[in-house]
């Protein structure tokens, strides 16, 4: 999710990104959770960074609160996202209503 002006038709990356998530696959795993997250995090306008483990249902949510970075391990329930207020579950994102 991108904060700020409408990017355009051919842009391939967000400016200023407020949300970042990325899906694991088995081969990018150690440095999607690990080496990317400081570099994520080193973009000012970086709230969140949320990680799809796919294969054991399950979310990581790193949220940036002022000076540090929180990190939660999500099976369920909700994952609030604010700024920019955006609030999902992890069942409607597993598609289980």
């Amino acid at each position: 999710m991108n904060c700020g002006e409408p990017m355009g038709d051919d842009a391939v990356a967000a400016p200023n990104p407020v949300i970042i998530v990325e899906v694991l696959s088995p081969g990018t795993a150690s440095t999607d959770t690990c080496g990317k997250l400081a570099d994520y995090f080193r973009v000012p306008s970086v709230a969140h960074y949320l990680i799809v483990h796919p294969i054991r249902r399950m979310f990581t949510h790193h949220r940036r609160t002022g000076t540090s970075i929180d990190t939660l391990v999500l099976v369920n329930g909700p994952i609030t996202m604010d700024p920019p207020g955006i609030v999902i579950t992890v069942e409607e994102l597993y598609g289980d209503r």
